[in-house]
């Protein structure tokens, strides 16, 4: 994790918009679904099943889309908690294909590198690595 790109240090496999945990290879359960702007837990996309939603800049709790159900905003590659995009609120920075713990982009801060053609969104990024 971290800033490794080691075949051995791979946290998460994205695929077909199923979420593997490791290289997907040997324990190919699958951990999430990302589905019509959906996280669901496992295989599922069943209402009961979805942890999240993200509707513009915002992941909400569960299927709402309520206010008092935000979970995230998401804003200039910064991932803030709740309604708030101040600076004390930042949980993530996305800068160079890298995610930072916090508003920062120091090395040391690095939690996950991400590789691969199809790049997800910051929000869903922010829904496989959180909960902040």
């Amino acid at each position: 994790m971290g800033d490794s790109t080691f075949d051995s240090d791979i946290a998460y496999t994205i695929k077909d918009n199923l979420v593997y945990s490791g290289d997907g290879v040997f324990d190919n359960i699958v951990i999430l679904r990302l589905e019509d702007n959906k996280v669901y837990h496992g295989n599922s996309t069943m209402t009961f099943d979805c942890l999240y939603t993200i509707k513009d800049n915002k992941v909400y709790r569960g299927s709402s889309t309520f206010s008092n159900d935000i979970i995230y905003t998401i804003e200039d590659n910064k991932v803030y908690r709740g309604n708030s995009t101040f600076s004390t609120s930042c949980v993530l920075t996305y800068e160079d294909n890298k995610v930072y713990a916090g508003d920062s982009n120091f090395s040391s801060d690095c939690i996950i590198t991400i590789e691969g053609e199809n790049i997800l969104s910051l929000a869903f990024l922010a829904c496989i690595v959180g909960p902040y």
